[in-house]
């Protein structure tokens, strides 16, 4: 008799999940476009349990939804999500930044490990490797709450923020200048991130993260302005993946 190897599943699972995310991020796999277990198997080279559990952990994290009688679709990205994914993102971002336990054992460490290595990338244009460093970053201070409702809500507006960064990134890569200024930004912010932890100054973290979340507000809309609509394009052949 044959026994199924959990620990190979598994492996396979989180293997199809990683390929399936990125290529959402990336945006290979476009907003509002249907996916399956039929699509995934043939497009990916998975097989069906593999295809159908990653499905089913996209959903979880929200970058997949099923709509009844119609199946399952990448999480379109229009002008009524963004709005409300903003008002979400702030109020997340304000919620980590009192509740960080600025104490927290190895958070500073960890913050300014996350952010070399975002400066490696930054310097590579590695963008997909930039959205997940940033990702990872923003949500070490979330588990540094102690609140597993806040990391859990962090957690499902981060892979929709990352998203929104890869189009970013895309759009201004044609404008050296533009998106060098920006990500010079984004490096005092995160800057000052560690330094006022460092002090243990929740008040002045909740501004400064806020600060933060108003760049990127601030870049998503100059950018969907700038390309006149909000449907995401596809990324360009030798783009980062």
């Amino acid at each position: 008799m044959l026994h199924r190897n959990p620990q190979a599943s598994t492996s396979l699972t989180e293997a199809a999940v990683e390929t399936i995310r990125d290529r959402i991020l990336d945006l290979t796999l476009e907003p509002g476009i249907r996916i399956d277990e039929k699509v995934l198997m043939e497009r990916f080279s998975l097989s069906r349990t593999p295809a159908r559990e990653a499905l089913n952990h996209l959903v979880a994290e929200g970058l997949v939804q099923i709509q009844p009688k119609k199946g399952a679709y990448v999480r379109p990205l229009d002008v009524s999500h963004i709005r409300q994914l903003f008002d979400a993102y702030f109020v997340s971002e304000r919620m980590n930044g009192f509740f960080c336990q600025t104490s927290d054992p190895g958070l500073v460490t960890d913050i300014e490990t996350l952010q070399n290595a975002y400066e490696k990338a930054q310097k590579a244009r590695k963008f997909l490797d930039m959205t997940r460093i940033n990702m990872q970053l923003h949500l070490r201070i979330a588990a540094a709450t102690l609140n597993e409702y806040l990391f859990d809500f962090s957690a499902r507006l981060q892979n929709q923020a990352r998203r929104l960064s890869y189009f970013i990134y895309l759009h201004e890569a044609g404008q050296k200048a533009q998106l060098d200024r920006h990500q010079n930004r984004t490096r005092k912010d995160h800057l000052d991130i560690i330094k006022t932890i460092k002090r243990n100054d929740n008040d002045r973290l909740v501004d400064v993260m806020t600060q933060h979340a108003q760049l990127f507000h601030e870049r998503i809309m100059r950018t969907i302005g700038e390309t006149m609509g909000a449907d995401a394009p596809l990324p360009p052949k030798g783009a980062d993946g």
